[in-house]
């Protein structure tokens, strides 16, 4: 075999593999044997079929192409071997080989690219946590407080901070719904206030949501059409809207009104959780929020990390990864639609209509193209680490995936395949990467937990899945 690049780029090259006449020919009577087993030829026994009176059922076009693939197969391999190539896709050109004859085929195929990361010991790292003030604790103590609060019924109209309970009214009445005042949008309670328990009102909810996304999937009945109601989406309601969209509202009866009663902080509340008195509950929250917090900062750290490598690192992007992202970006996005009843393509024709369909593909480009250089990055961050996830690791991060999700872990192993399993190690060792180097410049222990979901290892690795069509 010789194997030659007749052109290269940063992120593809074309090569020419020339496979030997003898080697041809051993290829079609290796597949000539192989289609002897498994093509039956009445009046001959599997695999005793004359040469020619297999050829003439099989098919000359139908053999020749086998034997190409053949061919391919196993030489393509080692052509981009031995020239120091690393493919992530490519796709053949050939004639249909020829016995006695030599076979050169063309090959076409995306690189994985060259790049240098910057010096990652002279990155630093400029996050820092903020220390917890008094006015954290106080929020948790208020939140502590709310959640343990009573609720005290009250012979007196609505006032702001109640707990109101409505009875719906007409058909299909009678469920009692509790509307907490200070959980609920202020359009509803401005309705409730000053009401009595026994009154009876329609509550204005509010535009339909529905009703809404409909109009906004609806096409236009012409451009001045479609532009009023670009109009309309961009106003504020009742600002030049000309058709309003319709609004929902509810018949109720206020069944009963309920004060709360929040225990106050002191040691008779501390007993109730569980300490002995109220400055141990203030010294397990500060203890709560501060480990939070310094997670949150670690996250940010390591967010920080991320932005700096990107930031210092210029890589040619292929466009097989690229395309593969944005194909990935829209699915996200036509589920989403999905749910919120539309289509994409009464999505698009939107788009169309208003002028924003180049600006929303341009968005869709770079989010693709950001989304393949973080991951080239930290794959090359990986390698230069040599960071390995051992299999203990990579069990235990998979039981932890699978009892998030309430599922049986080996099972969800075995769902998941091989694949994923390896893409998934791979997301683990790109996090303790991460962890590791941030751990070791800002002096924090290294994070333990792990964070990478199931659905991270949809698309773990950018160079995985190589493979090479005709």
């Amino acid at each position: 075999m010789e194997a030659r690049i007749t052109e290269r780029q940063d992120t593809a090259a074309t090569l020419e593999v020339t496979v030997p006449a003898d080697v041809v020919d051993a290829t079609f009577e290796r597949v000539l044997g192989a289609l002897a087993r498994q093509v039956r030829v009445p009046g001959f026994r599997p695999g005793k079929a004359p040469r020619g009176v297999l050829i003439q059922k099989v098919g000359a076009e139908a053999l020749a192409e086998e034997v190409r693939e053949a061919i391919v197969d196993e030489h393509y391999p080692q052509a981009v071997r031995e020239l120091g190539l690393t493919p992530i896709h490519a796709h053949t050109h050939a004639e249909p080989p020829v016995a006695g004859a030599d076979f050169t085929f063309v090959v076409h195929a995306d690189l994985y690219p060259e790049f240098t990361l910057p010096d990652v010991d002279a990155i630093t790292i400029d996050t820092a946590g903020e220390p917890i003030g008094d006015a954290d604790v106080e929020a948790t103590v208020a939140r502590l407080r709310e959640d343990h609060a009573t609720l005290v019924p009250v012979e007196r109209p609505i006032e702001a901070g109640d707990v109101v309970f409505t009875e719906s009214q007409g058909e299909g009445g009678g469920q009692v719904m509790p509307i907490d005042l200070e959980r609920t949008e202020e359009h509803l309670v401005a309705q409730l206030l000053g009401k009595s328990a026994g009154d009876e009102l329609a509550l204005d909810l509010g535009e339909d949501p529905a009703a809404r996304a409909q109009e906004a999937a609806a096409p236009a009945d012409s451009d001045a059409d479609a532009q009023a109601s670009g109009d309309e989406e961009d106003a504020a309601p009742g600002e030049g809207d000309a058709t309003p969209a319709p609004r929902r509202s509810l018949s109720v009866k206020i069944a009963d009104v309920k004060a709360k009663e929040r225990p106050d902080a002191d040691d008779a509340f501390a007993a109730t959780l569980g300490f002995g008195d109220w400055a141990e509950v203030e010294a397990e929250i500060r203890r709560g929020l501060g480990v939070e917090r310094e997670r949150e900062t670690f996250r940010a750290q390591r967010d920080e990390l991320v932005e700096k490598l990107m930031g210092g690192t210029e890589v040619p992007l292929p466009g097989t990864l690229v395309r593969r992202r944005q194909g990935h970006l829209l699915e996200d996005l036509a589920g989403d639609l999905k749910r919120r009843g539309l289509t994409m393509e009464k999505y698009v024709e939107r788009l169309e209509q208003r002028g924003e369909r180049e600006n929303f593909e341009n968005e869709l480009r770079e989010a693709a193209e950001r989304g393949v250089k973080r991951d080239l990055v930290l794959e090359r961050l990986v390698e230069v680490h040599g960071t390995a996830v051992d299999d203990v690791e990579l069990d235990a991060a998979i039981r932890h995936a699978a009892l998030r999700e309430r599922k049986d872990p080996e099972r969800f192993k075995r769902d998941q395949g091989p694949e994923w399993v390896e893409n998934f190690r791979f997301l683990l060792a790109r996090d303790k990467t991460l962890d590791q180097i941030v751990s070791e410049k800002v002096g924090a222990p290294t994070a333990t937990a792990p964070e990478t979901t199931a659905d991270d290892a949809t698309d773990a690795s950018p160079a995985a899945g190589e493979a090479t069509d005709g």
